[in-house]
C-alpha cells in the first residue's frame, strides 16, 4: 500500500469530519484521533492509497453510532481483491492522559472490530478447476472507490452510564495484511463529566507573515493572542483586525529577558517597551505586557516586575513527556519589585493543539486527552500554542478551536487568569541558565549604540526614520527564539552592529586640513558631509585651543541626504599664531552627534595688518606724488609768459646783395 497521503488530505478530513459531527446530535464540530502518524504494519500493496475522507465524531453520546469515510484507489495493474475497511475500537477505556498518549505513539491495547464496509464492486469470478464460478468484492486496476463504515451502538464496548475515552483505529485488511490509516480517540459520554476551566494564549512573533497566520488562526473565544505591536504594524493593521478578541502585547523583537536580566542592562527592553505601546495599533494601545522566560530566576522576576510586566509565561516545560500531573496555570512569584504571576502551559494538553504534524483525528485526541484533563484538574489550565506553531490556515487550529468549545470545557480570559493569580507566593531560583545567555558586554555595546542612534535620530524630521531600522537591528541579536544558539547570535550581532554603525558615521565633518587665517576677522570654510537616507538638521560647532583665535558663531544648518555642504564659520583673530581647532556636529539637544574632527589654523593677524599699512602708505605716496608733479606743472607755466619770436636771417646770397 502507498502511504495514505496526509499531508494532502488532512484538510478534507477535517473538513468532512466537522460536517458529521454537526450533524450528530450534542456533538463537537470535528474530526477524532490522534496527532502520530499511522502504525507502521505490513502494507499490503503498494499500489494502494487510501484517504480518510472523514473519521468518527470525537464525541459520541448514548446510542449514538460511530461512522467514518474513507476512499481507497488501486494505482496498480492488477484488481484489488476481498479489502475491507474496520472500524477498530478499543475494548476498555483508556483510564490516563499517559495512557492515551502511549495508544496514540502506536501503543498496544486489546481492540475490537467494530464495523466493517467491503471495497469495490461484486464481481463474478470463473473457477480456475473447472468448479463452480465464485464472486469476489473486486476494485479493479485504475479505479477508486469512496466507502462509509459504521459502528452501530450495540457493537460499540461502551458501558452504559458512564463517561470515557476510548482508542478507534481505522484499518484496510486485505488478505495480505492489514494497514492502520488512523489512530485516534474518542469520548464516550453517557453521564455528566466534570468542567475544565480552560485559557489557551498563542505567540504571534517574529516573521510578518507567521505573525499573520498564528493571528488568523486563532481567532477564536477563549485563546488570547499574544502579538508584537511592530509586526502588526509591519504587515499592515488592515490585515488584521485585533478589536474584538483577547489580545496582549509582547516587546518589540520578543527579547530574550532572561540574558538582559542578567547583564543589568535595561535601556534595550524599555525601547523594546516602548516600540511595543507606540506602534500604530490601537487595539494594543492600553493592553499588558506580556513576559516569557523559559526557566525564569529572580533577577529575570524582579526585572519584569519592575517594568510592570501583566504576568510571565513560563514555556520551560512544554517539551516534557506526557504526564498524568495535571499543571496548575497560575502561581504568584514575589520579588523585591512585586509580587509577579506566573502562568504555566501544561505540557500533555498542549501538546496535542499545538502539534505542528497535524493528522486527521487531531480534534478527536485534543478533546480526548482535555477530558481526561479535566477528571485531574482542581485549578484553570492553561495551553499555548508554542513558539514554533506556524498553521497555514485556520483549519490546522480545528483541534483547538474544537476543544475550546467542548461542552465540558468553560473558557478562562488570560488576563483574569493572571489578575486571579493567587496563593502563597512561590521563590524563584536564584541566577542560572547564564551559559544559554547573550555575552554581557555585547549587550552593553548594544545599549551604546542605542543610545548614540537615540541622540543621531533627532537631527531628522522624522526621528523614526532613523531609529526604527536602527533599533529593530539592534534589537534582532537578543530574539528569545535565538537563546542558545551562540552561533546565530554572533551573526546577527555582527550584521547588527555593521549596519548601526554606518549609520551613526553617516554624519560627519570631513577630515580638515591646514587653513591660513589672514584677517582680523573672517570665516573658516567646514565640509559637513551627510549621507543618511533624510535630510539633517545639525549645529556645527568649532572649539578653538587658543586665545588667538575666536569662535564667533555656531551655526545651525540643513544638510541635504546624500550631500556634502560647506558651512563657513565666523572666527576674530587676535594675533598671530597657530592654532589648533576642532569641530564637532551637535543634535538640537547640543549633544555631540559625530567624532570631533581637528584642524591646524595659521592664524597672521599683524600680516594682516603691516599689509594693510603698505598698501594705504603706498596710495598715499603715489597721490603726494601725483599732486606734486601736477603743482610743478602749473607754476613753470605762470612764471615764463609768452616767448617772442627771434626774426629769421635772410639766405647768404641775398645779403651780398
Amino acid at each position: 500500500m502507498r502511504g495514505s497521503r496526509w499531508g494532502a488530505t488532512v484538510r478534507r478530513a477535517l473538513v468532512g469530519a466537522v460536517a458529521l459531527a454537526a450533524a450528530a446530535a450534542g456533538a463537537v464540530p470535528a474530526v477524532a484521533a490522534s496527532v502520530t502518524e499511522p502504525i507502521a504494519e505490513p502494507v499490503p500493496n503498494a499500489d494502494i492509497a487510501t484517504t480518510v475522507q472523514s473519521a468518527p465524531t470525537p464525541l459520541v453520546q448514548a446510542r449514538g453510532s460511530m461512522t467514518a469515510v474513507v476512499t481507497v484507489e488501486n494505482d496498480g495493474i492488477t484488481p484489488l481483491d476481498g479489502a475491507t475497511v474496520v472500524l477498530r475500537v478499543t475494548k476498555r477505556p483508556l483510564e490516563s492522559r499517559t495512557a492515551l498518549a502511549a495508544f496514540l505513539d502506536g501503543g498496544g491495547a486489546t481492540m475490537v472490530d467494530a464495523g466493517t464496509a467491503k471495497v469495490g464492486s461484486t464481481v463474478t469470478v470463473p473457477a480456475t478447476d473447472g468448479g463452480e464460478p465464485s464472486q469476489v468484492r473486486r476494485l479493479v486496476a485504475g479505479a477508486s472507490t469512496t466507502v462509509s463504515v459504521t459502528a452501530p451502538p450495540k457493537s460499540l464496548p461502551f458501558e452504559s452510564g458512564t463517561w470515557g475515552v476510548h482508542g478507534v483505529q481505522l484499518a484496510l485488511r486485505t488478505a495480505d495484511g492489514r494497514s492502520t490509516l488512523m489512530t485516534g480517540a474518542v469520548t464516550w459520554v453517557d453521564a455528566s463529566m466534570p468542567t475544565l476551566r480552560l485559557s489557551a494564549v498563542a505567540t504571534a512573533s517574529g516573521l510578518g507573515a507567521r505573525a499573520r497566520a498564528v493571528a488568523a488562526a486563532t481567532d477564536i473565544a477563549g485563546v488570547t493572542l499574544a502579538v508584537d505591536p511592530t509586526t502588526v504594524s509591519d504587515i499592515g493593521t488592515g490585515t488584521l483586525d485585533l478589536s474584538d478578541r483577547s489580545v496582549v502585547r509582547l516587546p518589540a523583537g520578543d527579547p530574550d529577558l532572561v540574558s538582559l536580566a542578567h547583564s543589568g542592562e535595561t535601556s534595550l527592553l524599555d525601547y523594546a517597551l516602548a516600540r511595543s505601546s507606540g506602534a500604530a495599533v490601537s487595539a494594543l494601545h492600553d493592553v499588558p505586557w506580556l513576559a516569557i522566560a523559559a526557566d525564569p530566576d529572580r533577577p529575570t522576576g524582579r526585572l519584569a516586575a519592575a517594568e510592570a510586566a501583566g504576568a510571565m509565561l513560563v514555556t520551560g516545560g512544554v517539551d516534557a513527556a506526557p504526564s498524568d500531573d495535571v499543571t496548575r496555570a497560575a502561581t504568584v512569584a514575589g520579588t523585591r519589585k512585586g509580587d509577579l504571576a506566573l502562568l504555566t502551559p501544561d505540557a500533555t494538553l498542549s501538546g496535542m493543539v499545538g502539534n505542528t504534524a497535524v493528522s486527521d483525528g487531531a480534534v478527536g485526541a485534543a478533546i480526548a486527552m482535555g477530558a481526561l484533563t479535566a477528571s485531574g484538574a482542581t485549578s484553570p489550565v492553561l495551553v499555548w500554542t508554542g513558539d514554533d506553531w506556524s498553521p497555514s490556515d485556520s483549519s490546522d487550529a480545528t483541534a483547538l478551536s474544537a476543544l475550546m468549545q467542548a461542552p465540558f470545557v468553560e473558557t478562562v480570559d488570560l488576563t483574569r487568569l493572571a489578575a486571579d493569580a493567587a496563593g502563597t507566593p512561590v521563590s524563584l531560583p536564584h541566577e542560572h541558565g547564564v551559559a544559554e545567555d547573550l555575552d554581557p558586554s555585547t549587550i552593553t555595546g548594544l545599549s551604546e549604540r542605542l543610545a548614540r542612534l537615540q541622540e543621531l535620530s533627532t537631527v531628522a524630521q522624522e526621528p523614526s526614520s532613523i531609529l526604527t531600522p536602527g533599533g529593530r537591528s539592534l534589537l534582532s541579536p537578543l530574539a528569545r527564539s535565538l537563546r542558545g544558539q551562540s552561533t546565530a547570535r554572533e551573526l546577527r550581532t555582527v550584521e547588527a552592529t555593521a549596519s548601526v554603525d554606518a549609520t551613526l558615521g553617516a554624519l560627519h565633518v570631513a577630515a580638515g586640513s591646514d587653513v591660513n587665517f589672514i584677517a582680523d576677522k573672517g570665516s573658516l570654510p567646514v565640509a559637513v558631509v551627510n549621507d543618511l537616507d533624510v535630510d539633517a538638521t545639525v549645529q556645527v560647532d568649532m572649539t578653538s585651543f587658543s586665545p588667538n583665535l575666536q569662535v564667533r558663531e555656531a551655526p545651525t544648518v540643513t544638510v541635504k541626504a546624500h550631500s556634502t555642504k560647506t558651512v563657513p564659520i565666523e572666527v576674530s583673530a587676535v594675533s598671530s599664531a597657530n592654532v589648533q581647532a576642532t569641530t564637532v556636529l551637535r543634535n538640537p539637544d547640543g549633544i555631540a552627534i559625530a567624532s570631533p574632527v581637528s584642524m591646524s589654523v595659521r592664524v597672521r593677524a599683524d600680516w594682516g595688518t603691516a599689509i594693510t599699512a603698505v598698501f594705504t602708505g603706498g596710495l598715499v605716496l603715489l597721490l603726494i606724488m601725483g599732486v606734486i608733479r601736477t603743482i610743478r606743472r602749473g607754476r613753470k607755466e605762470t612764471r615764463t609768459g609768452p616767448r617772442t619770436p627771434t626774426p629769421t636771417q635772410p639766405p647768404a646770397a641775398e645779403k651780398d646783395e
